[in-house]
């Protein structure tokens, strides 16, 4: 028992550690908006668009945090092999020490993970001093669980001993030295670790929790060693209503049966009968119970609840060979994720909330199976992978829809837009412009004031002009008109020439506005002729990139259809190998019940027959 009950705690993945990081100063958009997925724990759209922006050459500034990050997040989906040859590669190329000892820790844990604890060590041994305080706890923690994983005790016992580390990651780092020392024998030392841990006093569910494994590890440790004087206390101190209440119950009977206390045993283990049957631990009492009675010389009530017992066991094993027959059939997996959205990319996603059947109170166990919960996490991520390419051959139809509309588009305005080409002929007015500031150039350097004249002082100007052409001006009856004749056109002259510098500036800055409006035109003009020349070849791309992908995504789906049925023979044959060990376990009790009610009888009938004046007495 105190194997099962003392399996060291792992310590959270990169992205739960990650998340509690300093602060980054973001230097390139799109790893920013990598992180804002990261940080919503939005973990696929994260990895797809770090991988997209790494394609492009957008996170230049942040390279190798990039690659740090995509490393754990393949490590967080379980590619340990890609998680692995990324911190391989950030080994070989990266000087910098946080980042070196970041990518040791990486590698380190994703050998860890696939129980690769001698190679895993070899890692974190070359991990340096310059994780931050939040990696460095994590380290220390998987360091000593590979260490204790190989047997090295002593070693873990070392590195966790005098470590001042946070308070979060303390109490877990005593448990598991408490844990480590025990399996030394070194049990008063681990005991009072366990004993700290177990006295913790907090309302935080996981210390909790943590505080309640702590004692039942250390009453298990004292039954154990055989003192229940100390293992009772300790026992009654784990929560009656927690995960761990009925191992601590049945501990507790068990150190009154070791203080020959029979009848202070049968309180806990009498209440355990009135919990689930599926539980070992209650499993265990209905042999207990009995067991007591007959210690206390009362064999009817003894075997009273071994008939019990066994009707028990055979309602259960009955339950059992169903709920093993309904998952042989394949209706397991899909009951379990019945009320489960399709949402992909939570790699920490676990089953939390079973199905209203009469399977359900089954698969209590099956979901503790640290392997069935990892190949559900696996099955239902196939799942949404699979269901996130039909959404992708869906946009791709869209996407096909979208060129053919284009096209469609473009041949309906192509001869619209060649009609309005043909009218506007950009070499003509640049022609056209450069002979108008020939003329302005004239203009100015001649001072030609009239040149700049308005259309009605033009026109004014070219009338008195041509009356001094008119034979009557010439006569001596024409003197009066031609002083008159003089005056008007000497003041419409001065009129002219007054306005000639504004009028002048005005001419110059239509020009410069005439020069931009052309360079907008040849660009336009530009621009149109390059569409005209490469909308159709981009439309063509596009489709045929499209036409490309659709075979990609069935021979994906197709790859994961097998993948999925792989999987789902894995889950099913997980599934009712527990089951079948819930029923071998029944099994096994009700032998024993069976032997000791008939040992019971045995001894009556011999008892019976021994009584005087009993049928073949010998007196």
């Amino acid at each position: 028992m105190l194997g099962v009950v003392c399996l060291g705690l792992c310590a959270p993945g990169f992205s739960v550690a990650a998340k509690k990081g300093n602060a980054t100063e973001i230097r390139d958009l799109y790893y920013g908006e990598v992180l804002f997925h990261f940080f919503q724990t939005d973990d696929f759209t994260a990895l797809t668009h770090l991988l997209a922006a790494q394609q492009a050459g957008r996170v230049t500034n942040h390279a190798a945090e990039a690659e740090l990050l995509l490393g754990g997040l393949y490590l967080g989906y379980g590619q340990h092999v890609k998680a692995g040859e990324i911190f391989a590669r950030l080994l070989d190329e990266s000087t910098d020490p946080v980042v070196r000892d970041r990518a040791w820790l990486y590698v380190g844990k994703a050998r860890y993970e696939r129980s690769q604890y001698a190679a895993a060590d070899e890692a974190f041994a070359r991990v340096g001093d310059a994780l931050p305080p939040w990696l460095d706890a994590e380290y220390r923690m998987l360091r000593a669980q590979s260490l204790m994983a190989q047997g090295r005790f002593t070693q873990a016992t070392a590195l966790l001993d005098d470590w001042d580390g946070e308070q979060g990651w303390l109490a877990y780092a005593n448990f598991n030295l408490g844990v480590a020392l025990i399996r030394m024998e070194r049990v008063e030392d681990g005991a009072e670790l366990l004993d700290a841990v177990g006295k913790i006093e907090s309302d935080e569910p996981e210390v909790v929790a943590l505080r309640d494994k702590a004692n039942l590890a250390l009453g298990y440790a004292y039954l154990q060693a055989e003192r229940p004087e100390l293992a009772k206390p300790v026992l009654q101190r784990v929560r009656a209503n927690g995960p761990f209440s009925s191992k601590a119950l049945l501990g507790v009977g068990w150190a009154d049966v070791m203080l020959e206390d029979y009848r202070s045993a049968l309180n806990p283990w009498l209440e355990l009968q009135e919990r689930d049957l599926l539980d070992s631990a209650v499993q265990e009492s209905l042999l207990a119970v009995p067991y007591a009675f007959s210690q206390l010389g009362a064999d009817g009530s003894a075997a009273e609840h071994y008939v019990t017992a066994m009707s028990h066991f055979d309602n259960e094993m009955q339950s059992l060979d169903g709920a093993i027959r309904r998952a042989r059939n394949g209706e397991l997996l899909p009951a379990l994720l019945a009320g489960d959205d399709d949402e992909i990319g939570r790699w920490h996603w676990n089953l939390d909330d079973l199905p209203k059947s009469d399977d359900a109170r089954y698969l209590y166990h099956l979901i503790a199976n640290h392997t069935f919960q990892d190949g559900l996490r696996s099955y239902r991520d196939l799942i949404g992978l699979s269901d996130h390419l039909d959404e992708w051959r869906q946009k791709l139809a869209t996407f096909e829809d979208m060129v053919e509309n284009r096209k469609l588009a473009y041949e309906q305005r192509l001869p619209e837009v060649e009609a309005r080409l043909a009218d506007v002929n950009t070499a003509d007015l640049a022609a056209r412009r450069d002979a108008l500031a020939v003329r302005i150039d004239r203009i100015e350097r001649e001072r030609d004031v009239v040149g700049l004249a308005e259309a009605n002082e033009a026109r004014l100007w070219n009338e008195i002009d041509g009356l001094a052409a008119n034979t009557a001006f010439g006569t001596e009856k024409g003197a009066a008109a031609r002083d008159k004749h003089r005056i008007l056109k000497g003041t419409l002259l001065w009129n002219l020439d007054a306005d000639f510098r504004y009028r002048l500036w005005q001419q110059k800055r239509g020009l410069t506005t005439l020069d931009e409006e052309l360079a907008v035109a040849r660009d336009l003009e530009a621009r149109v002729a390059a569409a005209r020349a490469d909308v159709p070849l981009q439309l063509e791309e596009y489709a045929n990139r499209i036409a490309a992908l659709t075979p990609r995504l069935e021979a994906m789906q197709t790859q994961i259809a097998a993948v999925l049925g792989e999987q789902r023979d894995f889950l099913t044959l997980v599934a009712t190998e527990e089951l079948e060990a819930q029923k071998n376990r029944l099994t096994s009790y009700r032998v024993q019940a069976r032997f000791a009610l008939a040992t019971i009888y045995d001894e009556a009938t011999v008892a019976k027959r021994n009584e005087p004046g009993a049928k073949g007495d010998s007196r």
